[in-house]
Protein backbone atom coordinates (compact mmCIF):
# COMPACT_ATOMS: atom_id res chain seq x y z
CA UNK A 1 0.00 0.00 0.00
CA UNK A 2 2.89 2.38 0.80
CA UNK A 3 4.48 1.64 -2.60
CA UNK A 4 1.17 2.32 -4.42
CA UNK A 5 0.67 5.57 -2.48
CA UNK A 6 4.18 6.75 -3.36
CA UNK A 7 3.64 5.95 -7.07
CA UNK A 8 0.32 7.79 -7.15
CA UNK A 9 1.79 10.80 -5.32
CA UNK A 10 4.74 10.90 -7.72
CA UNK A 11 2.45 10.74 -10.76
CA UNK A 12 0.20 13.47 -9.36
CA UNK A 13 3.18 15.69 -8.64
CA UNK A 14 4.54 15.22 -12.16
CA UNK A 15 1.12 16.04 -13.64
CA UNK A 16 0.89 19.17 -11.49
CA UNK A 17 4.36 20.32 -12.47
CA UNK A 18 3.62 19.83 -16.18
CA UNK A 19 0.25 21.58 -15.98
CA UNK A 20 1.69 24.54 -14.05
CA UNK A 21 4.42 25.08 -16.67
CA UNK A 22 2.14 24.73 -19.68
CA UNK A 23 2.15 27.45 -22.36
CA UNK A 24 -0.54 27.70 -25.01
CA UNK A 25 0.36 29.70 -28.13
CA UNK A 26 -2.26 30.78 -30.67
CA UNK A 27 -1.06 31.94 -34.10
CA UNK A 28 -3.73 33.59 -36.24
CA UNK A 29 -3.93 35.09 -39.74
CA UNK A 30 -6.93 37.39 -40.24
CA UNK A 31 -8.60 39.32 -43.05
CA UNK A 32 -10.83 42.34 -42.37
CA UNK A 33 -13.38 43.79 -44.78
CA UNK A 34 -15.76 46.62 -44.03
CA UNK A 35 -16.31 50.37 -44.11
CA UNK A 36 -13.92 53.22 -43.31
CA UNK A 37 -13.89 57.01 -43.10
CA UNK A 38 -10.97 59.46 -43.27
CA UNK A 39 -11.01 63.18 -42.52
CA UNK A 40 -7.70 65.04 -42.56
CA UNK A 41 -7.95 68.82 -42.89
CA UNK A 42 -4.35 68.97 -44.16
CA UNK A 43 -5.51 67.47 -47.47
CA UNK A 44 -9.28 68.12 -47.39
CA UNK A 45 -11.81 69.78 -45.04
CA UNK A 46 -14.42 67.07 -45.71
CA UNK A 47 -14.55 63.36 -44.88
CA UNK A 48 -13.85 60.64 -47.45
CA UNK A 49 -15.65 57.32 -47.09
CA UNK A 50 -15.20 53.93 -48.71
CA UNK A 51 -14.31 50.24 -48.31
CA UNK A 52 -11.82 49.18 -45.66
CA UNK A 53 -9.51 46.15 -45.80
CA UNK A 54 -6.92 44.77 -43.39
CA UNK A 55 -4.50 41.84 -43.39
CA UNK A 56 -2.97 40.92 -40.02
CA UNK A 57 -1.06 38.31 -38.07
CA UNK A 58 -1.40 37.85 -34.30
CA UNK A 59 0.45 35.66 -31.83
CA UNK A 60 -0.91 35.13 -28.31
CA UNK A 61 0.91 33.10 -25.65
CA UNK A 62 -0.67 32.15 -22.33
CA UNK A 63 1.48 30.99 -19.41
CA UNK A 64 -0.56 28.90 -16.98
CA UNK A 65 2.01 29.15 -14.21
CA UNK A 66 2.27 32.93 -14.00
CA UNK A 67 -1.21 33.75 -15.37
CA UNK A 68 0.42 36.15 -17.86
CA UNK A 69 -0.68 36.51 -21.46
CA UNK A 70 1.49 38.06 -24.17
CA UNK A 71 0.07 39.39 -27.45
CA UNK A 72 1.96 40.54 -30.54
CA UNK A 73 0.00 41.73 -33.56
CA UNK A 74 0.94 43.40 -36.83
CA UNK A 75 -1.22 44.41 -39.76
CA UNK A 76 -1.71 46.56 -42.84
CA UNK A 77 -4.86 48.60 -43.56
CA UNK A 78 -5.98 49.93 -46.94
CA UNK A 79 -8.94 52.18 -47.69
CA UNK A 80 -10.18 53.43 -51.07
CA UNK A 81 -12.29 56.42 -50.09
CA UNK A 82 -14.32 59.02 -52.02
CA UNK A 83 -15.76 62.43 -51.23
CA UNK A 84 -19.55 62.80 -50.83
CA UNK A 85 -19.93 63.84 -54.50
CA UNK A 86 -18.03 60.75 -55.62
CA UNK A 87 -15.72 62.62 -58.01
CA UNK A 88 -12.55 62.73 -55.82
CA UNK A 89 -10.56 59.76 -54.51
CA UNK A 90 -8.21 59.37 -51.56
CA UNK A 91 -6.10 56.31 -50.74
CA UNK A 92 -5.14 55.41 -47.17
CA UNK A 93 -2.36 52.90 -46.47
CA UNK A 94 -1.46 52.34 -42.81
CA UNK A 95 0.56 49.72 -40.95
CA UNK A 96 0.70 48.99 -37.23
CA UNK A 97 2.38 46.79 -34.64
CA UNK A 98 1.25 46.14 -31.08
CA UNK A 99 2.79 44.38 -28.09
CA UNK A 100 0.80 43.80 -24.92
CA UNK A 101 1.31 41.87 -21.70
CA UNK A 102 -1.74 41.10 -19.59
CA UNK A 103 -2.29 39.26 -16.31
CA UNK A 104 -5.42 37.34 -15.43
CA UNK A 105 -7.50 38.63 -12.53
CA UNK A 106 -9.01 35.21 -11.95
CA UNK A 107 -8.00 33.30 -8.81
CA UNK A 108 -7.92 30.08 -10.84
CA UNK A 109 -5.71 30.52 -13.96
CA UNK A 110 -7.55 30.40 -17.27
CA UNK A 111 -10.85 29.17 -15.90
CA UNK A 112 -14.08 29.26 -17.90
CA UNK A 113 -14.34 33.05 -17.59
CA UNK A 114 -11.23 35.23 -17.40
CA UNK A 115 -10.48 38.96 -17.33
CA UNK A 116 -6.99 40.18 -18.22
CA UNK A 117 -5.45 43.67 -18.08
CA UNK A 118 -1.93 44.93 -18.71
CA UNK A 119 0.37 47.44 -20.44
CA UNK A 120 0.60 47.92 -24.19
CA UNK A 121 3.00 49.54 -26.67
CA UNK A 122 1.83 50.46 -30.17
CA UNK A 123 3.23 51.88 -33.39
CA UNK A 124 1.07 53.03 -36.27
CA UNK A 125 2.16 54.81 -39.42
CA UNK A 126 1.32 55.31 -43.05
CA UNK A 127 0.15 57.80 -45.61
CA UNK A 128 -3.00 59.38 -47.07
CA UNK A 129 -2.83 60.26 -50.78
CA UNK A 130 -5.38 62.58 -52.37
CA UNK A 131 -5.20 62.15 -56.14
CA UNK A 132 -6.94 65.46 -56.92
CA UNK A 133 -4.85 67.92 -54.91
CA UNK A 134 -2.18 69.98 -56.66
CA UNK A 135 -0.29 71.24 -53.59
CA UNK A 136 -0.91 69.20 -50.42
CA UNK A 137 -1.19 65.77 -52.01
CA UNK A 138 0.07 63.56 -49.17
CA UNK A 139 -0.48 63.46 -45.43
CA UNK A 140 1.89 61.27 -43.39
CA UNK A 141 0.82 59.47 -40.21
CA UNK A 142 3.34 58.39 -37.55
CA UNK A 143 2.25 57.59 -34.01
CA UNK A 144 3.99 55.82 -31.12
CA UNK A 145 2.05 55.27 -27.92
CA UNK A 146 1.84 53.34 -24.66
CA UNK A 147 -1.39 52.44 -23.00
CA UNK A 148 -3.65 49.70 -21.68
CA UNK A 149 -4.79 46.44 -23.24
CA UNK A 150 -7.68 44.50 -21.70
CA UNK A 151 -9.47 41.28 -22.58
CA UNK A 152 -12.44 39.30 -21.34
CA UNK A 153 -12.87 35.69 -22.50
CA UNK A 154 -15.49 33.00 -21.97
CA UNK A 155 -14.91 29.36 -22.91
CA UNK A 156 -17.67 26.86 -23.64
CA UNK A 157 -18.63 24.22 -26.23
CA UNK A 158 -20.72 24.37 -29.39
CA UNK A 159 -21.68 21.21 -31.31
CA UNK A 160 -19.28 19.26 -29.06
CA UNK A 161 -16.33 21.46 -29.99
CA UNK A 162 -14.55 24.12 -27.97
CA UNK A 163 -15.41 27.76 -28.60
CA UNK A 164 -14.04 30.86 -26.89
CA UNK A 165 -15.76 34.24 -26.97
CA UNK A 166 -13.39 37.20 -26.56
CA UNK A 167 -13.60 40.95 -26.26
CA UNK A 168 -10.32 42.89 -26.52
CA UNK A 169 -9.80 46.63 -26.09
CA UNK A 170 -6.62 48.57 -26.93
CA UNK A 171 -6.44 52.08 -25.48
CA UNK A 172 -3.31 54.24 -26.01
CA UNK A 173 -2.79 56.79 -23.23
CA UNK A 174 0.49 58.66 -23.81
CA UNK A 175 2.83 58.90 -26.77
CA UNK A 176 4.24 61.02 -29.57
CA UNK A 177 3.00 61.67 -33.09
CA UNK A 178 4.01 63.52 -36.23
CA UNK A 179 2.18 66.54 -37.63
CA UNK A 180 3.36 69.46 -39.80
CA UNK A 181 2.38 73.05 -39.12
CA UNK A 182 -0.82 74.41 -40.61
CA UNK A 183 -0.34 75.05 -44.35
CA UNK A 184 3.28 73.82 -44.21
CA UNK A 185 4.27 71.91 -47.34
CA UNK A 186 6.34 68.76 -47.12
CA UNK A 187 8.84 70.40 -49.46
CA UNK A 188 9.58 72.92 -46.69
CA UNK A 189 10.31 70.02 -44.35
CA UNK A 190 12.54 68.44 -47.00
CA UNK A 191 14.65 71.60 -47.42
CA UNK A 192 15.23 71.96 -43.66
CA UNK A 193 12.22 73.36 -41.81
CA UNK A 194 11.89 70.52 -39.28
CA UNK A 195 10.86 72.39 -36.14
CA UNK A 196 7.74 71.46 -34.19
CA UNK A 197 7.04 68.25 -36.13
CA UNK A 198 6.88 65.85 -33.16
CA UNK A 199 4.09 66.39 -30.66
CA UNK A 200 3.40 64.90 -27.25
CA UNK A 201 0.21 62.86 -27.50
CA UNK A 202 -2.39 62.56 -24.76
CA UNK A 203 -6.16 62.49 -24.56
CA UNK A 204 -6.28 66.28 -24.86
CA UNK A 205 -4.96 66.31 -28.44
CA UNK A 206 -5.14 62.66 -29.54
CA UNK A 207 -7.52 59.81 -28.77
CA UNK A 208 -7.41 56.29 -30.22
CA UNK A 209 -9.29 53.14 -29.29
CA UNK A 210 -9.74 49.71 -30.87
CA UNK A 211 -12.59 47.35 -29.97
CA UNK A 212 -12.26 43.74 -31.08
CA UNK A 213 -15.03 41.17 -30.53
CA UNK A 214 -14.43 37.66 -31.87
CA UNK A 215 -15.09 33.95 -31.42
CA UNK A 216 -12.48 31.19 -31.83
CA UNK A 217 -14.02 27.85 -32.83
CA UNK A 218 -12.02 24.61 -32.88
CA UNK A 219 -12.52 22.88 -36.24
CA UNK A 220 -9.73 20.34 -35.77
CA UNK A 221 -7.22 19.02 -33.26
CA UNK A 222 -5.22 22.26 -33.35
CA UNK A 223 -6.96 24.33 -36.05
CA UNK A 224 -9.03 27.34 -35.04
CA UNK A 225 -11.54 29.36 -37.09
CA UNK A 226 -12.06 32.98 -36.05
CA UNK A 227 -15.06 35.17 -36.84
CA UNK A 228 -15.38 38.62 -35.34
CA UNK A 229 -15.91 42.37 -35.57
CA UNK A 230 -13.29 45.11 -35.26
CA UNK A 231 -13.87 48.81 -34.69
CA UNK A 232 -11.08 51.40 -34.68
CA UNK A 233 -11.38 55.12 -33.87
CA UNK A 234 -8.50 57.58 -34.31
CA UNK A 235 -8.52 61.35 -33.82
CA UNK A 236 -6.08 64.21 -33.31
CA UNK A 237 -6.16 67.99 -33.13
CA UNK A 238 -2.87 69.91 -33.23
CA UNK A 239 -1.46 72.91 -35.16
CA UNK A 240 -5.02 73.70 -36.37
CA UNK A 241 -5.04 70.37 -38.23
CA UNK A 242 -7.83 67.95 -37.37
CA UNK A 243 -7.91 64.25 -38.21
CA UNK A 244 -10.84 61.89 -37.72
CA UNK A 245 -10.77 58.24 -38.82
CA UNK A 246 -12.90 55.24 -37.99
CA UNK A 247 -13.58 51.81 -39.43
CA UNK A 248 -16.03 48.95 -38.95
CA UNK A 249 -15.07 45.56 -40.34
CA UNK A 250 -15.94 41.89 -40.33
CA UNK A 251 -12.99 39.66 -39.36
CA UNK A 252 -12.36 36.15 -40.67
CA UNK A 253 -9.24 34.22 -39.65
CA UNK A 254 -7.60 30.83 -39.50
CA UNK A 255 -4.96 29.73 -37.03
CA UNK A 256 -3.67 27.03 -34.75
CA UNK A 257 -3.13 26.31 -31.05
CA UNK A 258 0.21 24.92 -29.92
CA UNK A 259 0.83 23.62 -26.40
CA UNK A 260 4.26 23.23 -24.78
CA UNK A 261 5.15 21.94 -21.31
CA UNK A 262 8.34 22.25 -19.30
CA UNK A 263 9.06 20.18 -16.22
CA UNK A 264 10.72 21.91 -13.29
CA UNK A 265 12.25 20.58 -10.09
Amino acid sequence: MLTIWLCVSHASAQATISADSTKVTTSMFTLDAGYGSQRDTYVSPIAYNGPHFRVAYANMCRNHASRWCRIMEGGVDYELTHNPAGNHTMHALLADFKWAGMRSWSNVPWQKFAVMVGPMAQFRGGVLYNTNNSNNVVSARINVAAGVNAMASYSTTLWKRAITLNYEMSLPVLGAFFSPEYDEAYYEIYVGNRKNLAHFGWWGNRFDITNYLYADYAIGANTVLRIGYRNRVESSNVCHITTRAFSHSLVIGIGCNLMSTKKRK
